[in-house]
């Protein structure tokens, strides 16, 4: 596997995870270099860079491969309900990032299958004032791994007792296009919302 000069991404990676990552990438962008120790330790992180830099793939490949390793754990201990919130303000956005998300969780699911391991699949969704109403009947019966939102259906979600009980299992937030909320009374909303999240 080929090193990296800045970054040993071996450090709290699993290595199918890594194989995945070599397979598309020519390595490690310096947002992602930088992103990825405090994430994998459970540290907070802002990731501030320009777009087209990796700051997306930063945030999402730490959280997944929490999530794979967490979901090959017994049985019994494996993580049930939504693990990871995303909160995104532009809810075209949010949905190409629901999109986005299927090309390595598909791509990483291979690779512990060409190792021989079987995993269960780490899913994700979407739940916005798009969502139907049949769409989100299924999601509070079946809770994806990775739920994908706005800060407006955040807010609606924890105003509900069904909507507290999908987000009670919530581990990691990652919370995009901040600096457009920032300042506003959005902002002042959506952070309000984070921490009602965090005492629930």
């Amino acid at each position: 596997m080929k090193k990296h000069s800045r970054l040993d991404l071996k450090k709290g990676f699993d290595r199918r995870v890594l194989d995945w990552f070599e397979r598309q990438y020519p390595g490690p962008t310096p947002v992602q270099e930088s992103a990825w120790p405090a994430i994998t330790s459970g540290r907070d992180a802002l990731l501030a860079a320009p777009t087209g830099s990796g700051k997306t793939l930063a945030a999402f490949l730490a959280v997944i491969n929490d999530l794979f390793q967490r979901k090959n754990q017994p049985r019994a201990s494996a993580p049930e309900g939504v693990q990871v919130l995303y909160v995104s303000p532009l809810k075209a956005l949010s949905n190409d990032i629901r999109i986005n998300l299927h090309e390595p969780l598909a791509g990483i699911g291979e690779s512990f299958a060409h190792t021989g391991q079987k995993t269960a699949p780490v899913t994700a969704t979407t739940w916005t004032g798009d969502t139907t109403q049949t769409e989100r009947n299924h999601i509070r019966r079946t809770p994806p791994d990775i739920l994908v939102t706005t800060p407006e259906s955040l807010y609606n979600l924890l105003t509900s007792a069904s909507g507290r009980k999908i987000l009670a299992s919530v581990r990691h937030v990652i919370a995009d296009e901040i600096h457009a909320l920032t300042g506003n009374k959005h902002g002042a909303h959506l952070f309000l919302s984070l921490q009602r999240l965090e005492a629930l």
